[in-house]
C-alpha cells in the first residue's frame, strides 16, 4: 500500500460506495459495501446517436464531433433529385441549417460549422460539377469554381486555406478518374501539383492546407495513403485491409480516425482503424455495418469521432449516426423500450401523469362504430395497465394535465360534441372541475392541477384556435393568444409560468413547424421544428425537458417515429420511437423518462402498443479488482 502511495500520489481510499467521477480518476479504492477494491478503466466504444432529419448518403460534411455539418446529398429513392437541406450536430442531436442554393451530391467538404465548404458534386446524375459553395453557419453563398469539373473528390483544410484532389471527371471521351489538385483561397482555385495516384471516393482529413492525408478508394488506388504538405504530394503507407470506398476519416494528419472502411466487394464492412502518419491500428468496430457515411472531419484527435448517414447492404440509405469516445464513463445513448400493451382498447388522448405511474383515458377506436367517446380509463404502474376510476361522463379528444393523483381532462368531446367540461383525479375518483370558457377539442395542455394551462383547439371560430386558458383548481381565466392558431394532438410541455407548443395544423397550414413560449403572461416565437408536423403530442415537466413525438410530416405522411427535444433554445433530434404513430395522447413524463402509448401506425390503424423513453445517461465505469 505504501508503495501505491509513492508512485500514484495517493493513498487507497476505504469507502463505502464508490467514488465520483472527480475523485475516482487514478485512484484504487476499498468498498467496504461489496468488499472488494476497485478502479475505474477508461472505456472505448461507439454509442449510437441521435439519427438525422434526412435519410441521406454522399454528403458535404465538415465541422468537428460536436459541430458537424451535412450538407445535400443522395436521399431515398422515392424522392426526386438532391437534397439541398443542410443540417447541424451539436453533439446531442441534428437541427435544421440553410439549404444549399441547388441539390448535390458526392461533394466534399472542408471548414469547420461556421465557415464551410461544399466542393463539386454531381448534379443531375451523370454530370460532375466545378460549383463550390461557402457556409457561414446559416447560409449558403457561391465561391469559385474549381479548375475542372470533379466529384467524389478529396477535401480539407480552411475556407479560405482548402484543397480538394482527385475525385472522378468527365474527361473525353467519358469518366475518369483524376490525380489533379487544386488550392483555394477563399476566391478562386488554382491547380498544383498531381498527387500521386489517380484516385477518387475515399477519405480524406486536414485541419489546415499544409497538412492533409486521403485515403484509399476503389482501383487504381486501393489502399495507398498520400499526405499532402502544401506543395507535394508523399507516400503515407497503406491502409490495413482490401481496397475499399465510401470511407469517412476525422482527425489531423498524424492523428486521424478512419472510420467504416466503407464498401469492400462484394460487402460491406463496419472496421476502424487510427492512424498516426505512418501506421494504422485496429479499433473497435461500429454497430452499423454501412458506407458513403459523413463524418466531423476537423474532429480534433482520435479520441472523440461520429459518424452519420450512409448506404447499408440493402441498399438502403438510413439517417442513423453514432458517436465514438474514450472516457472513463459509460455513456448509453437515449433510447426506447417497449412497455406493456394498454387493454381492449387504442386511440384514447386523454393522458397525464410519468412513466411509473402513467393515466390514459377516454376516448377510443374500435372497427365498428369507428371512434367512440367513453368514460373508461386506464394506468400505467410503470410494466402494465389496469383499469382506473371511471370519468363522471364520456369524453375524447380533449386535453390533459398533472399527475396520476391529482390529473386534469379538459375539453375534448362527449358524443361527437365540443364540450367544455372539466373532470379532476385523485387517483381513485373524479370530481367535476370548473367549465372551460370556451369549449374546444384538439388542444394542448400543460402544468399542475392548481397551476395549469391549454392553449389552441378546434373549431377554430371564433377564436379558440389560439386562445389560451389557465386553471387554478377551481376555475378557467382567460390568458393572452397565441401568435398563430394550432390544433394539435396535445403538443405542449413545461409549467403555467414556463411552457412551450409547438407543431399541429390550422386551416391555412397543413403542418407547422414553429414553436412558441409562453411565460405565464404571453407567447413569444421560439425556434420552429426541425420538420413541419402535425398530429404530433409532446410533454415535458420544464420547456428544456419537452420532446415533440411522432405526428404527420411529409406529403401524404402516415405517420412518423421521429422525436425532437427542445434544449431551451432550439430542437433537436433523438431516438427515434421503435413504432411511428401519430394522433397520440399527451407523452407522460419528461426527456430523460417518458412514456407514449397508443396513437395511429403508419397504415392509419389505431395500435394499442406503449413504448418507454429514457434519456441519455452516463455513468463512471468502475472495475472491481481480482487476482485472476
Amino acid at each position: 500500500m505504501s508503495d501505491y502511495k509513492n508512485i500514484v500520489g495517493k493513498p487507497i481510499k476505504f469507502v463505502s460506495s464508490n467514488l465520483d467521477n472527480a475523485e475516482a480518476e487514478g485512484q484504487i479504492w476499498y468498498n467496504s459495501t461489496d468488499n472488494a477494491f476497485k478502479n475505474i478503466l477508461i472505456s472505448e466504444a461507439w454509442a449510437s446517436a441521435a439519427n438525422m432529419i434526412n435519410t441521406r448518403r454522399l454528403m458535404a460534411d465538415f465541422g468537428t464531433n460536436t459541430t458537424a455539418v451535412a450538407a445535400g446529398g443522395d436521399p431515398v429513392p422515392s424522392v426526386p433529385g438532391n437534397l439541398t437541406a443542410t443540417e447541424h450536430y451539436n453533439g446531442t442531436g441534428w437541427t435544421t441549417g440553410g439549404n444549399l442554393p441547388q441539390g448535390m451530391f458526392n461533394q466534399t467538404g472542408a471548414g469547420v460549422e461556421t465557415a464551410g465548404l461544399s466542393i463539386g458534386g454531381g448534379d443531375p446524375p451523370g454530370a460532375r460539377s466545378v460549383k463550390t459553395f461557402e457556409y457561414d453557419g446559416s447560409s449558403w453563398t457561391a465561391g469559385g469554381d474549381l479548375t475542372e469539373e470533379r466529384e467524389g473528390g478529396f477535401g480539407f483544410g480552411t475556407q479560405t486555406a482548402a484543397v480538394c484532389a482527385g475525385g472522378e471527371s468527365l474527361l473525353p471521351p467519358g469518366v475518369a478518374e483524376v490525380n489533379s489538385t487544386d488550392e483555394y483561397d477563399g476566391t478562386s482555385w488554382t491547380a498544383v501539383n498531381n498527387m500521386t495516384h489517380e484516385r477518387y471516393f475515399g477519405a480524406s482529413v486536414g485541419h489546415t492546407q499544409t497538412a492533409g492525408v486521403v485515403f484509399g478508394g476503389p482501383s487504381p488506388s486501393g489502399t495507398n495513403v498520400e499526405l499532402y504538405d502544401g506543395t507535394n504530394w508523399t507516400s503515407g503507407g497503406n491502409t490495413p485491409s482490401t481496397q475499399k470506398n465510401g470511407q469517412a476519416a476525422s482527425g489531423v494528419q498524424t492523428d486521424a480516425f478512419l472510420i467504416n472502411a466503407g464498401d469492400s466487394t462484394p460487402t460491406q464492412t463496419n472496421d476502424t482503424s487510427k492512424y498516426n502518419g505512418t501506421t494504422f491500428t485496429a479499433s473497435v468496430d461500429t454497430a452499423n455495418t454501412k458506407s458513403q457515411i459523413g463524418a466531423g472531419k476537423q474532429a480534433p484527435s482520435t479520441s472523440t469521432a461520429i459518424a452519420f448517414g450512409g448506404l447499408v447492404p440493402s441498399p438502403a440509405r438510413v439517417s442513423t449516426t453514432e458517436e465514438y469516445a474514450q472516457s472513463i464513463n459509460v455513456i448509453t445513448g437515449a433510447a426506447w423500450a417497449s412497455g406493456g400493451n394498454t387493454t381492449d382498447r387504442t386511440g384514447h388522448r386523454l393522458n397525464f401523469g410519468t412513466q411509473t405511474a402513467a393515466f390514459s383515458g377516454g376516448g377510443i377506436y374500435v372497427p365498428n362504430p369507428g371512434y367512440t367517446d367513453e368514460k373508461r380509463t386506464e394506468e400505467y404502474d410503470g410494466s402494465s395497465w389496469t383499469a382506473g376510476g371511471s370519468m363522471p361522463a364520456d369524453k375524447g379528444r380533449g386535453a390533459g394535465f398533472g399527475v396520476l393523483t391529482a390529473g386534469v381532462v379538459c375539453g375534448g368531446t362527449a358524443g361527437n360534441t365540443t364540450v367544455d367540461t372539466t373532470f379532476e383525479y385523485n387517483g381513485s375518483s373524479w370530481t367535476a372541475g370548473g367549465a372551460l370558457n370556451v369549449g374546444r377539442r384538439y388542444q394542448a395542455g400543460f402544468g399542475t392541477l392548481t397551476a395549469g394551462a391549454i392553449c389552441g383547439g378546434f373549431p377554430s371560430s371564433p377564436n379558440n384556435g389560439t386562445e389560451t386558458e389557465e386553471y387554478n383548481g377551481t376555475a378557467w381565466t382567460n390568458s393572452n393568444a397565441l401568435n398563430t392558431s394550432r390544433q394539435t394532438a396535445d403538443a405542449a410541455g413545461g409549467t403555467q409560468t414556463a411552457a412551450i407548443t409547438f407543431g399541429g395544423e390550422n386551416s391555412g397550414t397543413d403542418k407547422l413547424a414553429n414553436s412558441e413560449e409562453y411565460n405565464g403572461t404571453s407567447w413569444s416565437e421560439g425556434n420552429d421544428l426541425s420538420t413541419p408536423t402535425k398530429r404530433n403530442s409532446g410533454g415535458g415537466t420544464s420547456v428544456p425537458t419537452t420532446l415533440s413525438l411522432g405526428g404527420q410530416s411529409g406529403v401524404n405522411p402516415p405517420g412518423t417515429g421521429q422525436v425532437e427535444q427542445y434544449n431551451g433554445t432550439s430542437w433537436v433530434t433523438t431516438a427515434t420511437m421503435s413504432v411511428a404513430r401519430s394522433q397520440i395522447g399527451k407523452m407522460q413524463g419528461n426527456s430523460a423518462s417518458g412514456l407514449v402509448n397508443n396513437g395511429a401506425n403508419a397504415s392509419d390503424t389505431y395500435i394499442v402498443t406503449t413504448e418507454e423513453f429514457t434519456g441519455e445517461t452516463s455513468a463512471v465505469n468502475v472495475k472491481t479488482i481480482t487476482t485472476s
